[in-house]
């Protein structure tokens, strides 16, 4: 479902307040929902305790307001008590004062002519673990009303002998316990994305999950409890904004964890589990099995897991996805534009950039498993920079260019470390730092900014290239000799430089995923030959991706020309020279 933000910013927090305030607190969920369930009550007249058990409390919806027949509850009465609601806080408080239509008799020449009181009750989510039952089925409301201090009533009548003696009677009520509000949306499905790469890092690192309940969330939201096994896993609940089904979760690993644990999500007395782990390092070099060749019409830019590709159609203006089965969508089409420019893609599958309409720009982000579906977020007048695997985007204002903006569910706010710096190339991961390149007195320098910290990675002239989701960076830098050559840098061991395939004199990253592979392309000695390899993780080996291409391809004579994307699948896009000498551009996987 495509969650539209507004472009200007003050309309959008004018909006998040007057959200809040049109819902303060679950009474709201009381006052729109249509009845009450009471569960059981009981009362103490005379020493003596009295209880009941399930009974259907009427009760229409915008009020608080109940009128409860008596025959509700098996009396042979036709009062109909008016119970006037109204709320302080948590707390609803319901009075009533009514005189029966007629006598009522207790036996023993006793009458009840007028009942009178106040009942007061707690209102409190529904947990989503909860599940609590009505009568012999589960409850579908979402608040959960208890007896609240100040609770009373009387009643009043005669009693005849010989003469009418009047009387009033207090009663004591001992227990209070029903279900009101609107229907809790149940958990449909939970999910744990784990990139294909992803391996125990050195420091702590995030992966990314969704919930999506059964049914759109209510006014104000409803939160879906989450909790892990691992106490070391860190997850908090999240919250689905009002109107959606879905939202994405962290689950928040510390250093070198391995797994597993089991994260368990829960709303609407619905339970749902996933086991999350990672995989061990991958340290050695893998050979590439499956290929496909793309069509010649479209010029790839960007890779996804699976061997989908977003490219340009060269006779078009607007980008296109293609997966690995062979389907084109158009994503002008998808998204009602007259032209796509996709910004990057992520490991969690999301596609994002920015839509152009007859009004103007729009940043969007999709997700390429449901492209049908549209936009999951839409910026009206902005366009997109970059997203993290969360799906958080960075946009700017094609109106000023000096600020970067993150946005989150009120809009888009200035980023602190981002504003006035000017970079020329932004990059973001899900550990909520930016990789960019700045222009400086010296020259270009690849830096690393985290809220309002701007950090630059060498004292070389470098360029950021790539940024993956445990917070290694790679680049370009000048080495001593003035030759471009690729490093990493994190905050565990600083920079570094990569290791180059033999015979060559210099080298640019260009890709990096979460296993810490990097791919690049070399020069060689001749300062012509381009050599596009993969480097390991462990800065050992730096391998020629003409080694390790499908036996059917070295057969037909293919070469690999340049290197141009890597997946967290390890699958890689290429540039390549095919056996009659033509250039062409293949996607190959392991």
């Amino acid at each position: 479902m495509k969650r539209s933000l507004n472009g200007l910013l003050p309309l959008a927090l004018l909006g998040f307040f007057l959200a809040q305030a049109a819902h303060a607190d679950v009474v709201d969920d009381v006052w729109r929902g249509t009845n009450i369930r009471l569960n059981a009550a009981r009362i103490r007249v005379k020493g003596n305790d009295y209880a009941t058990g399930y009974w259907l409390l009427p009760k229409a919806a915008n009020t608080l307001n109940l009128n409860v027949p008596a025959r509700q509850f098996g009396l042979n009465s036709d009062l109909v008590l008016h119970m006037y609601g109204s709320r302080s806080g948590n707390v609803i408080t319901w009075t009533f004062d009514d005189t029966l239509p007629s006598r009522y008799n207790l036996g023993d020449s006793t009458y009840v002519t007028r009942v009178r009181g106040t009942l007061k009750a707690y209102a409190r989510q529904v947990r989503g673990s909860d599940d609590p039952f009505c009568d012999s089925a589960a409850c579908p409301h979402n608040v959960e009303l208890t007896l609240a201090p100040g609770s009373s009533a009387k009643v009043s009548g005669y009693k005849t002998f010989i003469f009418d003696i009047d009387f009033t009677e207090d009663v004591q009520v001992k227990q209070f316990v029903a279900y009101g509000g609107v229907p809790r949306p149940r958990l449909s499905s939970m999910a744990v994305v784990t990139p294909s790469s992803r391996c125990p890092s050195s420091g702590p690192s995030e992966l990314s999950g969704d919930v999506v309940l059964s049914s759109p969330a209510p006014t104000g939201g409803i939160l879906v409890d989450l909790m892990s096994v691992d106490a070391s896993v860190g997850v908090l609940p999240v919250r689905v904004p009002e109107g959606q089904r879905s939202a994405r979760f962290t689950l928040r690993l510390p250093p070198y964890w391995t797994g597993p644990t089991v994260v368990y999500g829960a709303s609407g007395g619905v339970r749902k589990s996933v086991k999350v782990g990672v995989r061990s390092c991958l340290v050695h070099v893998f050979p590439f099995v499956r290929w496909y060749l793309i069509d010649s019409l479209y010029a790839p830019v960007q890779l996804l897991n699976g061997g989908a590709v977003i490219a340009r159609y060269k006779e078009a203006e607007s980008d296109v996805l293609l997966t690995g089965k062979g389907e084109a969508y158009w994503l002008n089409e998808v998204l009602g534009a007259e032209q796509v420019r996709v910004a990057g893609v992520n490991s969690t599958g999301d596609i994002f950039g920015t839509a152009y309409t007859s009004k103007g720009p729009n940043a969007f982000l999709l997700r390429s498993e449901d492209v049908k579906a549209g936009a999951e977020q839409w910026l009206e007048g902005w366009e997109a920079v970059t997203a993290n695997a969360h799906g958080t985007l960075l946009v700017r204002d094609p109106n000023d260019g000096k600020s970067i903006y993150r946005v989150d569910e009120v809009g888009p706010a200035r980023h602190p470390g981002l504003s006035e710096l000017l970079p020329s190339r932004v990059l973001f991961n899900a550990l909520g730092e930016v990789a960019v390149t700045l222009e400086t007195e010296k020259g270009l320098r690849a830096a690393r900014v985290y809220g309002k910290e701007v950090q630059v990675l060498l004292d070389n002239e470098s360029e950021v290239t790539a940024l993956n989701d445990v917070g290694v960076f790679v680049g370009t830098a000048l080495d001593s000799d003035k030759r471009p050559r690729p490093f990493v840098w994190s905050r565990q061991e600083e920079a570094r430089w990569l290791p180059m395939p033999k015979g060559a004199v210099s080298a640019k990253a260009v890709a990096i995923n979460d296993g810490g592979w990097v791919l690049g392309t070399a020069t060689a000695e001749d300062g012509k030959t381009q050599v596009p390899f993969l480097a390991s993780p462990d800065g050992k080996t730096a391998t020629r991706l003409d080694e390790v291409l499908p036996e059917e391809l070295k057969k037909a004579g293919y070469r690999v020309l340049r290197a141009l994307a890597l997946a967290d699948d390890f699958s890689v896009l290429v540039q390549a020279l095919d056996g009659q000498g033509q250039r062409v551009h293949l996607v190959l996987s392991p």
